[in-house]
């Protein structure tokens, strides 16, 4: 055999190295070095050298093909902003926890996935919950046959998951209670549930036997009347409660787990044990997370849809089929913008969010990404966000209890601006308190008290400072102290300045932020709210009376009018006759007293490689990447 041939082969074992693991890189060197050997002049060899290079490209080959390559192809990989900071369904709340927690465990609901509106349906439960007369029994039929996801922790089956219990969500829902975890999810039943406060009195300062034993006892709203049979008894009607029951915070919790790998606290942060469709396989603080397939999951993707958009884009093309479609969930934690782009661009992460600078960095408008991201097939998705932001001002403030100054304060503000300076196209301008897209949302007729210099400066004289005189410097607190606070600011330093009014910008820690929150020691701060669920009611919560700080009315705004109007709407069920009207007049009420000044709703931008499919960019989803699949395109042989 001459050179030439010799150096074609040569190129082929290169090619092999190259793709091949580490036992398959090992067999290659060999074999290269013997064929040098053979082919470049060692007559001794040339008699099995056909037979040795048939063989050495059988191993080579062979290794370079295993299972465990085709497996990695099907991985999803995705890039988070920041560190998961726990995945114990009790206290994740984050939307970097939420991304990664859901896929885990499943809940008794989830949101439909392929309509335009958040429209819930059973899960692990058989049905949707069913509602006495007076709305204060709800029972709650829940799947035979769910199985856990296998771990060591059952060891009464050698580590093959057990069937889902009615016992394991009751179990969940006291661990809200306990004091050590202090639950982000506690409100959730808090004043709701019969007897779950009183349960969360009983359990402070205990320890050791005495707390496990008060542990046991049950709470009278809460029970299993079998195994398959839930039953809530409420305090009142909480007709939100179907959107709870599609919160994490509700998903099951086998007592296994906690018996195997709670701490000392009783937290489950790093080994979640649920019977949603992958399984926590690793975990590397700051680097990454690894899911694996659940091999005992049974769900399947949907086979209708209501939404025309979604249908003629081909997103039932999977209808029926067994899910999830891929093999593993790979969550690279990437906290700068650029790196996380220049990942996508060279086909490292598959899907990741936009923010400010990555957005300019990869599309041209609201819709059209660049032309050199295109080429390479990536795709954008964008959807409405249930996320607002706003300024708030504490009604309890000596100056800012001004009514005529917050409403002067709202009107020098420029929006638009706002929005091109610091969202450019990722928000539209919120014109009330609920973002688009929910059930009972007003007819808008716009912000009573929108950017108008002129108008700003007349109520500043009717507040009794006329071009600002006699008003002291004002406090505008920001939850941050990197760049974009900074920036923005200057911003509001500048935009109050045009009718004479100063500020004081105090850039603090999130914890120093949150502490100040909950003293009530703001006097103007920079707010945003991410809804819980899809309805306008957890929006106007915020602004009822009794919700003031230490709870989540910053504003410390109390309407007596507005809290019973707030209170006739808590306890109507979406969409029923009356609320809207209701909503209009608490909606009417904030747009005069201006407990805030409106800022934006923001849109939600992800970039997709092309051969990820199925993808949604919804935020109410949590659980999405169980529906998607990669479709990778066929390999092309170039002569």
């Amino acid at each position: 055999m001459n050179s030439f041939v010799f150096c074609r082969i040569a190129n082929y074992l290169i090619v092999l190295l190259l793709i091949s693991n580490n036992f398959g890189t090992l067999i290659a060197f060999e074999y290269l070095l013997r064929f040098r050997k053979i082919f470049m002049g060692d007559e001794s060899m040339k008699k099995s050298g056909l037979t040795s290079l048939v063989l050495m490209l059988m191993i080579v080959g062979g290794t370079a093909c295993t299972k465990k390559t085709a497996i990695q192809t099907n991985v999803l990989r995705i890039a988070l902003k920041d560190d998961v900071k726990t995945l114990d369904p009790a206290n994740a709340y984050d939307s970097v926890s939420w991304d990664v927690l859901p896929n885990i465990v499943d809940t008794l609901l989830q949101y439909k996935y392929l309509e335009d509106q958040a429209v819930l349906e059973p899960l692990l439960a058989e049905s949707m919950p069913i509602y006495s007369k007076d709305g204060k029994t709800v029972t709650i039929k829940i799947k035979k046959g769910v199985m856990y996801a296998d771990d060591a922790a059952f060891k009464a089956t050698a580590g093959k998951g057990r069937e889902l219990k009615a016992q394991d969500f009751i179990l969940e829902f006291k661990r809200l209670a306990i004091p050590s975890l202090q639950s982000q999810g506690s409100w959730i039943f808090e004043g709701k549930v019969v007897g779950f406060s009183e349960f969360e009195k009983k359990l402070q300062g205990l320890k050791g036997e005495e707390f496990k034993k008060a542990f046991e006892e049950p709470i009278e709203g809460f029970a299993a009347k079998d195994d398959y049979t839930l039953e809530f008894k409420l305090i009142q009607a909480y007709p939100t409660l179907n959107y709870i029951l599609a919160m994490p915070f509700t998903a099951p919790v086998p007592r296994e787990a906690l018996d195997a790998y709670a701490d000392t606290d009783g937290n489950l942060r790093d080994h979640p044990v649920g019977t949603g469709p992958y399984v926590l396989k690793s975990w590397k603080t700051s680097q990454g997370l690894y899911l694996e397939k659940n091999l005992n999951y049974k769900e399947s993707y949907p086979s209708v849809s209501s939404s025309k958009k979604l249908n003629d884009a081909g997103y039932l093309v999977d209808a029926g089929k067994a899910l999830p479609f891929l093999s593993a969930l790979q969550f690279d934690i990437i906290k700068e913008d650029q790196p996380r782009l220049l990942k996508f661009e060279s086909g490292e992460i598959d899907v990741f969010e936009l923010t400010k600078d990555s957005f300019r960095a990869s599309m041209d408008d609201a819709t059209h990404i660049k032309a050199e991201l295109s080429k390479k097939g990536a795709q954008p998705e964008y959807e409405d966000s249930l996320v607002m932001s706003y300024i708030s001002f504490n009604m309890k403030d000596k100056i800012v209890s001004n009514k005529y100054l917050r409403q002067a304060i709202s009107s020098v503000i420029d929006r638009d601006k706002w929005i091109d300076t610091f969202e450019k196209f990722r928000a539209t301008k919120a014109d009330q308190l609920s973002p688009p897209g929910l059930a009972d949302r007003v007819k808008s007729k716009g912000i009573k008290y929108d950017f108008n210099i002129a108008k700003a400066k007349e109520l500043l004289v009717k507040a009794g400072y006329p071009e600002g005189k006699g008003l002291p410097v004002l406090n505008f607190d920001f939850r941050g102290a990197e760049t974009r606070y900074r920036q923005l600011g200057e911003f509001f330093v500048e935009q109050f300045g045009a009718v004479g009014i100063k500020v004081n910008v105090i850039l603090n820690t999130f914890p120093a932020y949150l502490e100040k929150a909950k003293q009530g020691n703001l006097q103007i701060s920079l707010g945003s709210w991410s809804f819980d669920y899809p309805d306008v009611e957890n929006g106007y919560q915020l602004l009822f009376g009794a919700n003031k700080s230490p709870g989540p009315n910053e504003a410390m705004f109390e309407n007596a009018e507005y809290d019973a109007l707030y209170k006739k709407v808590s306890g109507m069920p979406v969409a029923a006759k009356g609320r809207a009207e209701l909503v209009q007049q608490m909606e009417n009420i904030i747009q005069e007293e201006t407990p805030w000044a409106y800022g934006f709703y923001s849109k939600v931008y992800r970039l997709r490689q092309g051969y990820v499919k199925n993808y949604r960019a919804i935020e109410t989803i949590p659980n999405k990447y169980k529906y998607l699949k990669i479709e990778q395109p066929p390999v092309v042989a170039k002569n």
